[in-house]
């Protein structure tokens, strides 16, 4: 069948808006990438969601977009706030007011000190009704009495007003108060605070039992301050702090500027005030440690009474403004091309550990965090591959993020995993699928996007343009996560990042008792660093210059609140140098997933990066911390520990003492890697500070890209230039380094570069082997060719050449030295096999017969990785040839086994075939997970000759059954390559069978259906008021449908979920074909939804997705998204249309569909007999068949009952039909999973 036209097609690029329904289907393009306005659905798991309920806003506040993550963003999700925490007070909202007290550390519980609100105020719940940079407006409204409160951070004040004609009413819960003139005193309160409440000059205060009451004489306004603690003379105190009590903030902003010449961040602080009454132009405003040590010598500076906290002192400062300027010291992508300078590193490791790598993908079941850390991974091991001239395995590594990342960047109707979400209520950007909250809490933005805005960067750099298709997405998760813009209309200022804070908070709504929290600084801190990289090399300086304000603030506040590195914020007796965790009002070493202090130190150095030097800035705490790492943990015993990260430890501690870091690197390379970190960026990371030296921070540069480094005296000067012009870098010391368009580089670089060529890369033992090495440069005086770590020779003229026949079996990595007098570079490497893959034990298998799965062929050089398998980790964890990487493992009765597969890994068998023909293929198999396994596949000789093979569960990891599937085999000798897509799955012993000279054409139940051959009715199995047939295709249903047959549903009565299902012959496999795509026409109305369900026929669990119709009365294409599941087991297709309602037998419950098929793209292009010549028809031998459209795929002929005759798979312009009978049979035509069906005559 085939579909000419459909006057309606739902497609990614329109939104349909429909009167009387609710569905809204909505796809935003911006730039080549797109996200969704709908909400798509859950995922398998379950997963995908958004904030419940609607912001609690009012006023002002509801014309914005929501500002989460903020020290008040309790305030905008629940009803009621019990943790807010402003420095120094503590307060809480309540149905009749605000509770204010004093809680010098943890939670407020029951330790209240006033509640202030108005009489008779009695309110369900408190909304924000403004906010500024760093203040908030909380409201009460019951219809009759109306308060506001208006708090900011470090503010001792709290601002009231009142639109209520009740008299203000001030609870005292503890502490003693007494009335003087307009001020209420309240003194010794929870924990010894003290407040006082002013009213407007001449009011009164009236006591009644412990509450107070006044009319404030009139006016609406008062305010309430809390006092310095430990003050001898309260009553002198509270009436020099009147005059501030009348002066009320309206806003607060805290704008900065990025001087790129000196390299200095300048941060202004202004209050605009409203003054009530008297002359006074000024608030009390706190600063806390990291602005009251940072100010800029033209600053106002804090000289008031100060306030002890959990943040340390805050100092007080009579004055609406003040500037703090800090110093930018610059960030690098990764660290340069030096590591051949420390005496112990070898090119040819180096080349080993990123070769490891470099065919790694990506997972399909993970989410938007674990997809960035291993982006990271890929990103930082390519940056390294370029270096050293591994161009293949870089690209590799690029096209891996790049398919990815642009997944993620688009949104396609129909899919629930890799996209983006916008929420129009609470104004965010939710990744799909998502971690740790990043959708439900709106947690951690900023640390998910950073990794993904870091990938956009490294794209861009490798393939310049690519920005200007994808980069307005990208731009999006920026704005998303810190909008520069306080006008944006679609996301809150800074939403993140708290400018008066310094740092970033991570909950979106500070939803622990303790109030907000972050966690992980470093990955705040690569977020920032993302954002210079990404503003940079886009040459957008506004986003540059935000991740400089970024970087350089929360480094500040990283070193008092998280590090106390000048020991003033710490309480005495806290036992470590840091913090991983700093809340509202404590701070603690959990994390959110163990205890174990490992964890704590791991989780604010991960990830180590280019931008990560900001740790060791401060060498004397750095040597401090590392020193206390070194008693705490374990760290010096190398044993497994799954939160002792050794990686990201000895990165940390390569910025004070290099060498140390490589010898234990050295004691301990059998180590298990983090997830997320590449041996090869540690490797390269720990010899190049080797080389370096520590980082030296006094120095800065008017570029951002750029460091120096001191080695004793030696200092190394690196930039990296991002522009398509040459840059000189002029460093503050005075040395100019001058750095080509899109290159690193350092001051010891030397003007040569070298290639290393070989005539062969793969030789017998003993053969002559020819190396070449091509250099560029002036003032060579030798060239060295090394084998690994050996020097071979050397060649001190040019042309650089050496040869060699003394290589013995096994694998060598060869590379060249070239000197002049200045210094030395390193050549690529070159990977030269000596020997032959061989079959295991030299015994060729023989077909028919059996081969054991660990029976795999051997190199005859050593271990045969890549070579006659790929293994994806260097670790046997079995028993069985414990010297290769494979998994082997002996099993009793089952013989030597392969397990622990993972994706991608092969294996590869030399067999001899001794008869041309079809062969029986029993696979001895146990998979104890519940979904089942696989699937893997076989190729011969490069050739795929298997549909792919998927499990069933086994139940239990021990338990094997026997899979039987049919391979054609060619007689002789050949390579047999098992492959594996995805693993969950033990594989034992195959055995072939001969079964004849061909395999037989399965009558197979497999998409695409269309209804002219097959599925027939009895096919389908209806259930709970669901019958479904197969009838033909008559007026109007003809129109838009050249097809002769179709399906129909017809729900009537029964069940809310009634339907039809057809048993499959073989589970359903979404690796390439991702998508089921079908073609439907009804009379319900429009936004019906329509499900389809995957199960197994023997077996629990399914996978289910409803996607809304569009129109109705003609036809339309749906689409469904299935592309998360991958291989599957489940092989039953169920159709369950209008789900949720029951069907009354009418149009509006009837169904006709066509063309159910599996597609690679969510295109709606048809595949039709236009497309297509076919001829001669009659036929007589030959039949031909071609289209300059659509490249044809596969040939299936039937006979008018629907049996399958014949598939032909190749050669379409001379097909065989001799051994056809003459008459009448149906065509069958695929491409790309579409197909047509037509009739044949033959003569």
């Amino acid at each position: 069948m085939t579909s000419t036209i459909f006057k309606s097609i739902k497609t990614i690029f329109l939104c349909f808006i429909f009167i009387n329904t609710a569905i809204l289907i909505s796809q935003v393009s911006v730039g080549n990438g797109s996200y969704t306005t709908t909400f798509p659905g859950a995922d398998i798991a379950g997963r995908n969601g958004f904030p419940s309920g609607t912001p609690q806003t009012s006023g002002v506040a509801a014309t914005k977009p929501v500002p989460t993550n903020d020290w008040w963003s309790t305030l905008i999700k629940e009803n009621h706030a019990s943790n807010l925490f402003n420095y120094p007070l503590t307060m809480k909202t309540t149905n009749n007011g605000l509770i204010m007290t004093y809680i010098p550390w943890g939670v407020i519980g029951d330790l209240y000190s006033i509640e202030v609100g108005v009489t008779g105020l009695n309110t369900t719940k408190t909304t924000v009704s403004n906010f500024s940079d760093w203040t908030v407006t909380m409201n009460w409204n019951d219809g009759t009495n109306e308060v506001e409160a208006t708090s900011g951070i470090g503010m001792p004040f709290v601002y009231f007003t009142k639109n209520s004609a009740q008299p203000t009413s001030i609870k005292v819960l503890a502490g003693t108060a007494t009335i003087s003139n307009e001020m209420l005193i309240i003194t010794n309160a929870m924990n010894g605070s003290d407040y006082v409440a002013y009213a407007p000059t001449g009011s009164t205060w009236i006591k009644n039992g412990n509450t107070y009451t006044s009319t404030l004489n009139g006016k609406n306004y008062w305010s309430i301050v809390m006092l310095p603690q430990q003050i001898s003379n309260i009553t002198t105190v509270a009436n020099e702090y009147k005059k501030y009590a009348y002066v009320f903030p309206t806003n607060t902003t805290a704008d900065w500027v990025f001087d790129e010449a000196t390299s200095k961040v300048t941060t202004s602080f202004n209050v605009i005030t409203d003054i009530k009454e008297g002359t006074n132009t000024t608030i009390l405003q706190g600063l806390l440690p990291h602005q009251w040590s940072n100010l800029a010598n033209t600053s106002a500076t804090p000289n008031g009474y100060n306030y002890q906290n959990v943040r340390g002192q805050i100092k007080t400062l009579d004055g609406n403004t003040f500037v703090v300027e800090n110093t930018f010291k610059g960030i690098l992508p990764t660290l340069p091309n030096l590591p051949h300078y420390s005496p112990s590193f070898q090119p040819d490791q180096l080349y080993t550990k990123i070769t490891s790598i470099e065919n790694d993908q990506l997972a399909t079941w993970t989410d938007s965090y674990n997809e960035g850390q291993v982006m990271n991974r890929l990103i930082q091991s390519a940056r390294i591959a370029h270096q050293t001239g591994n161009i293949a395995g870089r690209d590799k590594m690029i096209a891996t993020i790049k398919e990815r990342l642009e997944d993620w960047l688009t949104y396609e109707s129909g899919e629930v995993a890799f996209l983006f979400y916008k929420h129009q209520d609470w104004d965010a950007l939710l990744g799909y699928p998502a971690g740790h909250g990043q959708d439900n809490n709106i947690n951690d933005h900023h640390f998910h996007w950073g990794y993904f805005i870091h990938a956009a960067a490294f794209l861009e750099q490798f393939e310049p343009g690519w920005e200007s298709k994808w980069g307005p997405m990208i731009n999006l998760l920026v704005r998303d996560a810190a909008s520069p813009n306080r006008n944006d209309s679609e996301f809150p200022y800074l939403r993140n990042f708290s400018p008066y804070a310094g740092h970033s908070w991570a909950n979106g709504f500070a939803s622990f008792p303790q109030g907000n929290d972050q966690e992980s600084t470093s990955e705040s801190m690569q977020f920032a660093s993302s954002l210079i990289h990404w503003g940079t090399i886009t040459e957008n300086t506004k986003i540059r210059d935000l991740g400089i304000y970024i970087y350089t603030t929360e480094q500040t506040a990283i070193e008092e609140y998280w590090f106390d590195m000048y020991d003033r914020v710490f309480e005495a007796s806290h036992p470590y140098s840091l913090v991983s965790r700093v809340w509202g009002n404590s701070y603690d070493n959990g994390t959110f997933w163990t205890s174990d202090i490992e964890a704590s130190y791991g989780i604010e150095l991960y990830p180590i990066h280019g931008g990560s030097f900001y740790l060791s800035h401060n060498q004397q705490y750095a040597q401090k911390l590392w020193a206390e790492i070194e008693t705490k943990t374990p760290v010096l015993n190398n044993t497994p520990h799954d939160n002792l990260w050794y990686d990201t430890y000895w990165k940390f501690l390569s910025m004070t003492n290099a060498q140390k870091a490589i010898d234990l690197y050295d004691s301990y390379t059998d180590r298990n890697l983090k997830f997320g970190v590449s041996d090869a960026q540690t490797y390269h990371w720990l010899h190049n500070m080797k080389a370096l030296g520590p980082i030296d921070a006094s120095i800065t540069a008017n570029y951002p890209i750029a460091s120096v480094f001191n080695d004793n005296g030696t200092k190394t000067y690196v930039a990296h230039n991002y522009y398509n012009n040459q840059i000189v870098v002029e460093f503050s010391d005075g040395y100019q380094l001058t750095v080509p368009a899109n290159q690193m580089k350092t001051s010891r670089d030397i003007s040569v570069t070298a290639v290393l060529s070989t005539d062969k890369i793969q030789i017998n033992k003993d053969e002559n082997i020819n190396l070449t090495t091509t250099v560029t440069g002036n003032g060579i005086t030798k060239v060295e060719f090394y084998n690994n770590n050996t020097l071979l020779g050397e060649d001190v003229t040019a042309p650089y050449a050496y040869s060699t026949s003394n290589f013995d079996y096994g694998i060598y990595n060869l590379y060249t030295k070239v000197y002049t007098n200045d210094g030395f570079v390193v050549s690529n490497v070159v990977n030269v096999q000596v020997g032959s893959q061989k079959p295991y034990n030299s015994n060729i298998h023989t077909i028919p017969g059996i081969i054991e799965a660990a029976h795999y062929d051997e190199f005859e050089g050593g271990v045969g990785q890549n070579i006659s398998y790929f293994d994806a980790t260097i670790n046997n964890e079995g028993d069985f040839r414990i010297n290769e990487y494979v998994d082997a493992i002996k099993v009793t009765n089952e013989g030597a086994t392969v397990g622990w597969i993972s994706a991608g890994e092969w294996l590869e068998y030399t067999i001899d075939v001794q008869t041309t023909g079809c062969y029986e293929l029993k696979t001895r198999y146990a998979s104890g997970n519940d979904s089942g396994g696989g699937p893997i596949y076989f190729e011969i000789d490069g050739q795929k000759v298997t549909d792919n093979i998927v499990f069933t569960s086994t139940g239990d990891w021990n338990n094997w059954q026997t899979k039987t599937t049919n391979i054609n085999l060619t007689a002789g000798t050949h390579i047999l390559k098992l492959k594996a897509d995805n693993g969950e799955v033990n594989i034992g012993r195959m055995e072939f069978i001969y079964s004849g000279s061909t395999c037989p054409v399965a009558q197979e139940m497999s998409l695409p259906f269309d209804f002219e051959s097959f599925p027939v009715t009895s096919d389908f199995n209806n259930f709970d008021g669901g019958t479904a047939k197969v009838v033909d295709v008559v007026a109007p249903f003809n129109i838009g449908n050249s097809s002769t047959k179709m399906a129909k549903i017809v729900r009537d009565g029964g069940q809310p979920w009634s339907g039809s299902y057809i048993n499959l012959t073989n589970p359903l496999d979404f690796s390439t074909n991702k998508y089921i795509m079908l073609n439907v026409w009804t009379d319900a109305q429009i936004g019906t939804s329509m499900q389809i369900k995957l199960e197994r026929q023997n077996g629990a669990g399914f996978f289910e997705i409803a996607t809304p119709t569009t129109t109705n009365g003609e036809w339309e294409t749906l689409i469904w998204d299935f592309s998360q599941l991958g291989a599957t087991t489940y092989d039953k297709l169920i159709f369950m249309f209008d789900i949720g309602n029951i069907g009354n037998g009418s149009n509006t419950s009837t169904f006709y569909f066509d063309d159910v098929q599996q597609t690679s793209t969510l295109s709606t292009n048809t595949f039709s007999i236009n497309d297509t010549q076919i001829y001669p028809n009659p036929i007589k031998n030959r039949l031909i068949i071609k289209s300059n459209k659509n490249e044809i795929q596969k040939i299936e002929i039937y006979s008018l009952l629907g049996k399958k005759l014949k598939v032909i798979n190749q050669n379409f312009k001379n097909i065989s039909v001799e051994d056809l009978s003459s008459g009448l049979y149906l065509l069958k035509v695929y491409s790309e999973n579409k197909s047509f069906t037509t009739r044949i005559l033959k003569e």
